[in-house]
């Protein structure tokens, strides 16, 4: 990877360590095609510049470095008819129902199926966002796979079940796209995150009290806000897709962890730094060492706590009582707390990005502390310890004209990893401390951040969620709430 180490601020293991992510994980598309297994599942039928493309693609991933096994090679010799686990398994052409690759595969979530499919990209037919999405997941799920490679006569176009959609030439660089764009979706795919990830207190969470009261109602007042932007789309319902079959809709509930679908962006609010939950046990304090600026820090490992909305849920007309879930970062595992006499009916899902979600947390903390030593009485430190944080994502970018002062922007050139992962988290953690660094560096006020996520969406660190929002409409979407219950909420 170019440019300065992500790494520079404190080291691998311990960023792994606190943010709870257990292993090793590799970051830039060299080390991500290294530890790649792929297989091409036999075709049944393809047009003759389908399958060149197909070869074309198996000659760049070789090139690259990936471990590229003959399909025959790639199946599990204790389980007939399976592959073997982690691996990449690209389908080109038409598949037969009863023979996709799923049929084939043990583990959905330790594999990535892709389909290489003739034609333009679904996307290019429709206008909106929400139309785009809602086209791409129907195609994924039709065959069970969970990247879709689309090849027309000029262009090859990547599409994933997060909305991500990367045009790229034929005549274009070939090897290098391979390597840049399609190497770190499949490296780094979405994976939905399961209950069995986190740490899971059920029904322990009372949203009425005094501590967590005023950022409820911040995702109350906010939503209307956030309705009229139109940047927060809406869930893709399980029972708008088409499957081939009950047998496959099974499959596909199973890899969301039975979430009633997708959906996209997120709301959170970052609980003040003093916030412990009653309900959680003492952990024994840690530290880790932080270089910034030139100075080596010595600095309390910090929980963060976090409200946020729950995967699925219609952000902009919040339900505190069923959308809204804790999660947190503590003792080195990520906590996961639902509300009080919470339906047991109610999809209460934690959101895709939850890893990404603490890592902004975390990062916030730490440079909290930073501040509280380097820059007495900053403002952001402030902020954090009497009030917290909001965080937005949506899908999309942001001009930048409209970048709030203070605030450093970070991300466009990492690899454009799926928003459920590892990396991710990794990215939003380190670019953060990066983000510090440079307002020191220009001798400027840290008033927040602006998180890109290439080829997906921005992740965007504000006061509150009702500050963000009128400063998303006002300066990103060009939206005045000039009438009625919009400016009523506006002037809250």
């Amino acid at each position: 990877m170019k440019g300065p180490s992500l790494f520079r601020h404190l080291p691998v293991d311990d960023a792994i360590r606190i943010l709870a992510l257990k292993t090793q994980v590799p970051m830039t598309p060299e080390t991500m095609a290294a530890g790649l297994r792929v297989t091409f599942f036999p075709v049944l039928s393809a047009s003759e510049g389908l399958r060149t493309f197909a070869d074309r693609l198996r000659d760049a991933l070789v090139a690259a470095g990936v471990q590229v096994l003959p399909y025959a090679g790639a199946m599990d010799p204790a389980r007939r008819g399976k592959l073997q686990e982690n691996l990449v398994i690209i389908a080109t052409g038409d598949l037969q129902t009863g023979n996709l690759p799923v049929n084939h595969v043990q583990n959905l979530r330790t594999t990535t199926v892709v389909g290489i499919v003739e034609g333009p990209c679904p996307a290019e037919e429709e206008t909106t966002d929400q139309e785009k999405l809602d086209k791409i997941v129907r195609t994924l799920t039709w065959s069970i796979v969970q990247v879709a490679i689309y090849v027309d006569r000029k262009r090859w176009t990547i599409t994933t079940m997060n909305g991500a959609v990367i045009p790229c030439e034929l005549t274009g660089p070939f090897a290098r796209d391979v390597l840049e764009l399609l190497i770190p979706k499949l490296a780094a795919p979405v994976v939905p995150p399961h209950a069995s990830d986190f740490d899971v207190r059920s029904g322990v969470l009372d949203l009425a009290g005094p501590e967590l009261l005023p950022y409820v109602e911040d995702f109350v007042r906010s939503g209307p806000l956030w309705e009229r932007t139109g940047l927060l789309l809406f869930h893709t319902s399980m029972e708008q897709l088409e499957f081939r079959s009950a047998f496959y809709k099974r499959i596909a509930a199973a890899y969301l962890d039975h979430r009633s679908g997708m959906s996209y962006g997120f709301l959170a609010r970052q609980i003040a730094l003093s916030y412990r939950p009653a309900w959680m046990e003492e952990v024994p304090p840690e530290s880790v060492l932080l270089t910034i600026a030139g100075q080596a820090l010595s600095l309390a490992v910090p929980e963060a706590w976090v409200l946020t909305t729950r995967s699925g849920c219609d952000k902009s007309h919040i339900d505190p009582a069923r959308d809204l879930l804790l999660m947190g970062l503590s003792g080195g595992k990520v906590v996961l707390a639902t509300p009080r006499g919470l339906d047991r009916h109610i999809d209460s899902k934690p959101s895709y990005d939850t890893l990404t979600i603490v890592a902004h947390a975390l990062a916030n903390a730490l440079v909290a502390q930073v501040l509280d030593v380097l820059r007495p009485g900053a403002g952001f430190s402030t902020m954090l310890r009497s009030t917290g944080a909001a965080l937005a994502h949506w899908h999309g970018s942001i001009a930048s004209d409209a970048v709030p002062d203070g605030y450093i922007i970070h991300g466009a050139a990492n690899p454009p990893v799926s928003c459920s992962t590892r990396q991710a988290a990794l990215f939003a953690f380190t670019g953060k401390l990066g983000a510090l660094e440079e307002s020191f560096g220009n001798n400027s006020s840290f008033e927040g951040d602006i998180h890109i996520e290439p080829h997906h969406g921005v992740n965007v660190t504000g006061p509150s969620l009702l500050h963000l929002a009128r400063w998303a409409m006002e300066r990103v979407c060009g939206v005045h709430p000039d009438t009625g219950p919009l400016r009523q909420a506006a002037a809250q």
